[in-house]
């Protein structure tokens, strides 16, 4: 089922189940990362990989070792954010659609 929804509008995204795929709870971490509250995590986040990182001789020069980047948001079911749609957005959430609605 294609969302009714065109780029540019507002809407609702509901978690109804928790994905136990791996994809399907990335693809629900993007959306919801694209939240208007999803920069400043994004900022937090990369303000705490710069600090933990660690530097290593390698061939003579400086390697800086940087820790994976943890997932922002890890939506469980009752979560329900608004964003603004993009096209991009339109297909992330018709791929998780059995996980999710739409308002």
């Amino acid at each position: 089922m294609a969302i009714s929804a065109k780029p540019g509008d507002k809407v609702t995204v509901t978690v109804n189940t928790t994905p136990a795929s791996e994809s399907a709870a990335k693809t629900l971490s993007r959306i919801f990362r694209a939240a208007p509250g999803g920069s400043n995590a994004r900022r937090r986040r990369k303000a705490l990989r710069t600090n933990n990182s660690e530097g290593r001789k390698r061939g003579g020069r400086i390697w800086m070792v940087r820790p994976k980047a943890p997932r922002l948001y890890q939506p469980t079911k009752g979560d329900q954010c608004e964003l603004t749609l993009s096209t991009s957005l339109i297909r992330d959430i018709e791929s998780v659609e059995r996980h999710v609605s739409v308002g």
